[in-house]
């Protein structure tokens, strides 16, 4: 077994696309609209129309992002994107040169929710920050 991708369901696909796709490099694999009753089956949905848009690293390691156009997407509250929150808190992005992804990252407006920092453990030296997408998921970035 290996991992394929993760989904984020998002309220705007252009300023999501903006951080994941220009800000953080990842590249669009798939951008499509789906509909049909495969689909409300499987979202347990009547009559859902989304956009999904697979973006891709060079292992072909995938995010997949989902914008409603059927339904109204609900904001999750603010306290439900924490780390002492159950479920997904993160998504984790190992990255060759943190230093210079940080700077081309804060040269597109995105700020970094904490300084880099390192972290030490197995034997391994880590650089890690933070960043936050449009609607407030976390993004870990490490560079081991």
């Amino acid at each position: 077994m290996r991992w394929n991708h993760v989904a984020i369901t998002v309220s705007d696909m252009e300023k999501s696309l903006a951080f994941y796709r220009d800000a953080l490099g990842l590249k669009t694999f798939m951008d499509e609209v789906a509909s049909g009753p495969d689909l409300d089956k499987a979202i347990m949905e009547i009559g859902v129309r989304i956009r999904m848009v697979m973006l891709a690293d060079e292992a072909m390691n995938m995010i997949e992002l989902l914008e409603w156009q059927s339904h109204r997407a609900k904001k999750r509250p603010p306290e439900h994107l924490k780390f002492i929150s159950t479920g997904l808190v993160e998504i984790c992005l190992s990255v060759p040169d943190l230093e210079k992804l940080v700077e081309d990252l804060e040269k597109k407006g995105v700020k970094c929710r904490v300084p880099i920092w390192y972290f030490e453990a197995g034997g391994f030296g880590t650089k890690v920050t933070y960043v936050e997408d449009p609607d407030g998921v976390q993004v870990e970035l490490v560079q081991i």
